[in-house]
């Protein structure tokens, strides 16, 4: 009896494993396919201007890069704080804060993506150019999304235009502020 209940946890077991690394192959194939199925281009971010703007080199050509879907603190403008709700009744009011958060953001980008192999990857409903000339889109690095990152670590928030993964920035937004992660851990007095 004592076998038969061994080699039953052992099935499991196994089971298990092969469940969670059929969703981990799932996960990276699904980002593979997102890639690939839209239109894109690789290239090396050769400079970051902020935490939601970069250059972008290929074939040397450099593109100005602005990441779809994400707002980050400004650290050259002055910061509307009506755009950074914690809540429905709570805006983060102090510009010093958000302007900290400018910095930090464009720092977190610096390290994470500037002089690393990236995709740029164009979104089926967004334009590809906004009007300041820059080109709107996904940055992916190591087959993660990095906007969404961003978004994921309270680094910034939804810019709420038409884009293909909106309900997913929201989600990551919503779940951020609720942990109150990155500038989302802000108290108004």
């Amino acid at each position: 009896m004592k076998s038969i209940g061994k080699i039953a946890i052992n099935i499991l077991i196994i089971l298990t494993l092969i469940f969670a690394s059929c969703i981990s192959f799932n996960n990276e194939v699904s980002s593979k396919e997102f890639i690939n199925s839209r239109e894109h281009f690789s290239g090396v971010v050769i400079r970051v201007v902020d935490g939601d703007t970069v250059y972008v080199r290929s074939d040397n050509v450099d593109y100005n890069i602005r990441l779809l879907g994400v707002d980050t603190p400004e650290t050259y403008q002055k910061n509307n704080p009506k755009e950074y709700y914690i809540d429905y009744n709570s805006p983060i009011s102090d510009l010093d804060y958000l302007k900290l958060w400018g910095y930090k953001v464009t720092n977190y980008t610096r390290d994470n993506i500037e002089n690393k192999n990236v995709i740029v990857v164009f979104d089926r409903n967004s334009p590809k150019i906004d009007r300041y000339g820059r080109h709107l889109a996904y940055i992916y690095v190591d087959n993660e999304n990095f906007n969404q990152n961003l978004i994921k670590h309270g680094f910034a928030r939804v810019y709420v235009s038409d884009f293909e993964l909106k309900e997913k920035f929201l989600e990551d937004e919503k779940n951020a502020k609720n942990k109150r992660i990155g500038l989302w851990a802000y108290k108004n007095n």
